[in-house]
């Protein structure tokens, strides 16, 4: 059975370079993309309530039409379907349906956390799902839409461990053989620390070569602009972050590097559902 490759779309400049990446990709693992819109129309707020506005029925059938004209245009085979669902129940269900080793999606330039909301609702899917998630900026140029030769995942020097849905993206990996290293960003006063996140990282599974792949430190920086900048100095196509999930409240009031970096990356970034393990109890003296 060929692998699967989830492309969340719709007509936007961001998913139109998510769509043709994803088409690199499964061209060198023979895989299938399948493009999914999902379209639930939003009730509207009256004097008598909420009711749902009057619908083009020509829409779903039109933009089905539509896509599936693009999926026909991609140098790999690809379906295309509408799904009429909320958000939840439309990934729920494209997940189960197809069992992606991958869910693809466009990364729309954004200044603030509402435009983030409003325009890259896919984000949090990696936390929520478990599933890895690869978001493609909207300005990534032409001569990056080629495979990955060096991957950089963003570790902190602490244990961790990727879910078990996360591992999906190892067959392709394996695949694709890109270098990995592990890039961590310490303080000063931490600058000979960064081994245990070396250490998580050779362990997780992500990829057959990753007990082999060194370590990168960038000291002195905060964390989100010490990534970018290891992403510069080693070339890296990819970058990957560990998404443990700290809440909406989290974001609101003190940001999280996930939100910093995706506002500036210049590449793609892997995102992957990971736990950290929970320490355990000193055994009791006797």
């Amino acid at each position: 059975m060929k692998p699967n490759l989830v492309v969340l779309t719709d007509f936007s400049r961001a998913a139109e370079r998510a769509r043709v990446y994803a088409a690199v990709l499964a061209a060198a693992i023979d895989a299938e993309l399948h493009l999914v819109h999902v379209f639930l129309p939003l009730p509207i707020a009256t004097e008598y309530g909420q009711v749902l506005p009057v619908l083009d029925t020509e829409y779903v059938p039109d933009t089905t039409r539509s896509l599936q004209q693009v999926a026909r245009a991609l140098p790999v085979p690809a379906t295309a379907e509408v799904l009429e669902a909320d958000w939840p129940g439309a990934i729920e269900e494209a997940l189960a349906k197809y069992r992606p080793v991958l869910v693809v999606a466009g990364l729309t330039a954004a200044s603030n956390w509402l435009s983030e909301w409003l325009s890259n609702r896919a984000q949090p899917l990696a936390h929520q799902t478990g599933y890895p998630l690869l978001l493609v900026p909207e300005h990534l140029p032409d001569a990056a839409l080629r495979l990955p030769r060096r991957l950089a995942l963003a570790v902190e020097d602490r244990p961790f461990v990727l879910v078990p849905q996360a591992r999906a993206v190892a067959p392709l990996l394996d695949a694709l053989a890109p270098d990995a290293v592990a890039v961590t960003v310490l303080t000063r006063d931490e600058s000979i620390r960064g081994w245990a996140g070396l250490h998580a990282a050779q362990t997780c599974g992500l990829m057959a070569t990753m007990p082999g792949c060194g370590l990168h430190k960038v000291v002195g920086e905060e964390p989100a602009p010490g990534l970018l900048h290891a992403v510069a100095d080693l070339e890296a196509d990819w970058l990957a972050l560990l998404d443990i999930g700290h809440g909406l409240l989290h974001k609101l009031f003190s940001g999280s590097v996930i939100d910093q970096v995706l506002r500036r990356t210049p590449v793609p970034v892997l995102l992957l559902a990971a736990t950290q393990p929970t320490p355990s109890p000193a055994p009791l003296r006797p």
